[in-house]
């Protein structure tokens, strides 16, 4: 993981406009991601640990999550709700100008727990994933991160990487 950190710096944009959104634009972006991201944790609690009273049917056409696998269904929903609560640390820092860098962590972890869920029932690993991702982004990014190569992308190539 620690070269996976590294090469992964390589592809990074260092660029930071913040003169392209406004600041309502963000803060209501990530309020309303946080807030599906509670939502959703709601939703996983009831899913996956039987909390709550049984709903009545709500057969949706051509949407159904029963014969999905439950392990892949739970690490989504974890990626999501997580996501969700690093966008409230993300609000939080915005208004105190500083990053609780011990919750980030512990999300970031908490992250990792469900990478590691959907990793197992797609039979895979953090070192193959990170080698495949890494691969991929050094064919879109040849020498570095470009703001013509993230908009000008050979998707065609990098599925290639990716089904390889």
């Amino acid at each position: 993981m620690k070269n996976y950190i590294e090469d992964s710096a390589r592809t990074a944009s260092n660029t930071y406009f913040t003169e392209k959104v406004t600041s309502s634009e963000v803060k209501d972006t990530f309020e309303t991601f946080a807030a599906t991201g509670e939502t959703l944790d709601n939703q996983k609690r009831r899913l996956f640990y039987g909390k709550g009273e049984n709903l009545p049917d709500d057969t949706v056409e051509n949407f159904s999550i029963e014969n999905l696998n439950g392990n892949i269904v739970h690490a989504i929903y974890g990626l999501c709700t997580e996501a969700g609560e690093i966008s409230e640390a993300f609000l939080k820092a915005a208004k105190t100008g500083k990053f609780d860098e011990v919750n980030l962590k512990e999300e970031a972890g908490d992250l990792l727990w469900y990478l590691a869920m959907l990793f197992r029932e797609l039979d895979t690993d953090f070192s193959e994933v990170s080698a495949t991702n890494i691969n991929k982004l050094k064919a879109r990014f040849p020498d570095k991160f470009t703001q013509k190569d993230a908009y000008n992308r050979d998707l065609a190539t990098e599925r290639e990487i990716l089904e390889s």
